[in-house]
């Protein structure tokens, strides 16, 4: 069975020789990707001919929940029914079972028991928490990351903030998220040990839930991805002081609240 899909779910396809663990663009040109979910592998093509393999369908499905659950296109505590889910994704129960699980174990979604699955509620002082948590874990590796750093790191987090430039031309939110968690990941992975390094990634994962659900939130996506090149920067500097202060403020700042005065203006 073919169903179209959100280009967005092409998150775990390999496409074009600059491949960052997110293809969604090639010449910055979107691609319209077509899914049949039904086989063990599946098939991807896009305008041009282009043509790659992904992920098992239940790769495609994980990252499809993933993507609506983070962006709140289901809302915080909306109930998920195995049934309804295959249903709407084109594929069998347990495909879905193993997405749930994985999503789980992402803090995505609650499982409980009798009761169902819903999708992690959002609760402002959680939030605050969990944001607190990840400064505290980025900010600590800065000067690890900086003794680490090389040639090689800096041409990979070149690499993902090019892709984040590419995203924001697109207006393509997701997967600006995508890049974004992989850039951080890929500074503080210089020198923590993998076991924090999961700790971060569902730190990430909440804090770009929170940030979409904040009232009032605006930053265009070409400054999201722009406000990156100073970490680089400090990286590249050799200080690990500078980054440490850089990435706090980076985290302190991920909410950009637009004065009431201005969005009377924007309303007029």
């Amino acid at each position: 069975m073919l169903r179209q899909f959100k280009p967005v779910i092409a998150a775990t396809f390999e496409v074009g020789p600059r491949h960052v663990g997110y293809a969604q663009w090639t010449a910055d040109t979107r691609l319209p990707f077509i899914i049949d979910i039904d086989n063990v592998e599946v098939s991807v093509w896009a305008r041009g001919g282009l043509m790659a393999k992904a992920a098992r369908p239940r790769e495609v499905v994980y990252s499809a929940l993933k993507q609506r659950i983070v962006l709140n296109e289901i809302s915080p505590g909306e109930p998920l029914t195995e049934l309804g889910l295959a249903r709407d994704l084109g594929c069998s129960q347990g495909t879905v079972r193993e997405a749930l699980l994985r999503l789980q174990e992402d803090g995505l979604v609650v499982r409980s028991g009798h009761r169902g699955t819903s999708v992690t509620p959002l609760d402002p002082a959680a939030a605050e928490e969990v944001l607190d948590l990840r400064k505290r874990l980025e900010t600590r590796g800065a000067l690890r990351a900086v003794a680490a750093y090389g040639s090689d790191a800096r041409a990979k987090l070149v690499v993902l903030r090019d892709g984040m430039a590419r995203a924001a031309r697109c207006n393509d939110e997701y997967a600006l998220i995508e890049l974004d968690m992989q850039f951080h990941a890929a500074i503080f992975g210089l020198a923590s040990p993998p076991v924090l390094e999961q700790i971060l990634i569902r730190c990430m994962l909440h804090s770009h839930r929170q940030k979409l659900w904040a009232p009032g939130h605006r930053r265009s996506l070409a400054r999201t991805a722009e406000r990156h090149d100073v970490l680089i920067a400090a990286l590249d500097a050799g200080d690990g002081a500078r980054l440490a202060e850089e990435i706090a403020h980076h985290l302190d700042t991920i909410v950009e609240i637009e004065a009431p005065r201005a969005r009377k203006r924007r309303a007029a």
